[in-house]
């Protein structure tokens, strides 16, 4: 899956860059505890993130994403208060590479930002 901040400029710009590495490291502590031991996550750029999720179908990837969303959704940030995500997830295909599955992630989460954000959208 990948995850996206959203509207993460808004504060950089209004709160700073400080701030705004702060609610960055907030969401991935956030990410980290509430996946498994077996998920791997790494900051994508910027304000994104991925997780791949070994031995998982796309049901169980898709709960765990709304998971994720709905906990972050209900952090509080000090002087930010509230932030969303949005999150793309595609599970692996035959014949597919580690580049296609990323794609199809990717594009999962534009439709995700696309279509109002805070939300999960699965390919």
């Amino acid at each position: 899956m990948i995850i996206d901040i959203d509207y993460f400029k808004s504060v950089n710009d209004k709160y700073g860059h400080n701030i705004g590495d702060f609610v960055i490291v907030e969401i991935s502590k956030l990410l980290q505890n509430n996946i498994r031991q077996t998920d791997t996550i790494g900051r994508w750029g910027g304000e994104e993130f991925i997780i791949i999720l070994p031995n998982t179908n796309n049901i169980q990837a898709k709960n765990l994403a709304e998971k994720l969303r709905i906990i972050v959704a209900n952090n509080y940030f000090v002087e930010v208060g509230t932030k969303t995500i949005s999150v793309g997830v595609s599970t692996s295909l035959e014949n597919d590479t580690k580049d296609s599955i990323i794609e199809r992630a990717d594009s999962a989460l534009y439709k995700a930002k696309n279509t109002g954000r805070n939300k999960v959208v699965s390919i």
